[in-house]
């Protein structure tokens, strides 16, 4: 059914775009459009636009959300599609659910030249890469390339701000990092394998990552594994995914007395008044700082 919808709505995009070929812009009176997929992609953007006008950004899902493992296309997404010069895509297979109405597209993937990790459970490469600053400052520097070449009068700008950026962040992840007590454990136990990157940025190293669907819990064994891993580390906290399920966590919590942590993949703008460069910094400070609280 999810795969109808999407090909209904793909149809409904290729005939209202009918004529419009990958490398083509739209250019008008009001200049030029770039819908980005998901938040991240939209805070780096935001960042390597900084001081233009030519181009308006806009955000293509706002709902809160935890992943887009069962996202669902709607009319008001294809409508930001179909309005686009281009489209700024996480990549690295997330947005697989758009592979059709991309088709034909002018496109810019932000995975580009990033070093994926590989998920051994899912059995393919982890699509969460935004949670390294690292990372992000390839995507900042791979938007800025497409942003030049749609906008050759401010290309140099663009990729101004994009050094400007990856020099921020790389000096960001360093004061982070020391900002962790020697004394914090550095195990952690999530439900969403999406902070791989995160951990391997700062420092930590993630003992069970467990997925599981809203309501559902795990099995017996993965329970008795995860207290066995609590136990083994002397965890005192397991820590969720906003918007997530914390079913089997508060499970772990009435077995073992330790706190729950909610740690934030940045898939939803949340109630923050930042933006850009400030925001996604703020979204990994309040990561560290979740991690301190509930193990220190």
């Amino acid at each position: 059914m999810k795969r109808l919808v999407t090909v209904l709505l793909a149809l409904f995009l290729l005939l209202s775009a009918a004529g419009c070929s990958a490398g083509e812009t739209n250019v008008d009176a009001e200049g030029l459009t770039v819908t980005c997929t998901t938040y991240p992609v939209y805070l780096m953007a935001q960042a390597v636009t900084e001081g233009t006008e030519s181009i308006t950004l806009t955000l293509m899902i706002q709902q809160e959300i935890s992943c887009l493992h069962n996202y669902t296309l709607t009319i008001n997404d294809m409508k930001k599609v179909e309005g686009a010069d281009l489209i700024a895509v996480s990549g690295a297979g997330l947005e697989e659910f758009l592979s059709d109405a991309l088709e034909g597209r002018n496109t810019v993937d932000c995975s580009e030249g990033v070093s994926l990790l590989w998920n051994e459970e899912e059995g393919e490469d982890d699509p969460h890469y935004w949670l390294s600053p690292a990372n992000a400052a390839r995507m900042a520097r791979n938007l800025a390339e497409a942003f030049g070449a749609i906008d050759p009068d401010n290309s140099a700008r663009y990729q101004a701000n994009a050094e400007a950026a990856a020099e921020e962040l790389a000096a960001f992840q360093t004061e982070l990092a020391d900002s962790i007590p020697a004394d914090c454990p550095r195990e952690l136990i999530t439900f969403h394998d999406g902070f791989a990157y995160f951990a391997e940025a700062f420092g930590f190293t993630i003992v069970a990552a467990v997925e599981e669907e809203e309501g559902a819990e795990a099995s017996a064994r993965r329970i008795s594994e995860l207290v066995a891993f609590i136990d083994q580390y002397s965890l005192p906290a397991v820590f969720v995914e906003a918007n997530g399920s914390d079913t089997t966590a508060q499970c772990l919590a009435a077995e073992r007395g330790c706190a729950i942590g909610v740690l934030n993949m940045g898939m939803s703008a949340g109630d923050g008044a930042e933006t850009g460069l400030a925001a996604y910094e703020a979204l990994l400070q309040g990561n560290i700082t979740a991690i301190l609280e509930a193990y220190l």
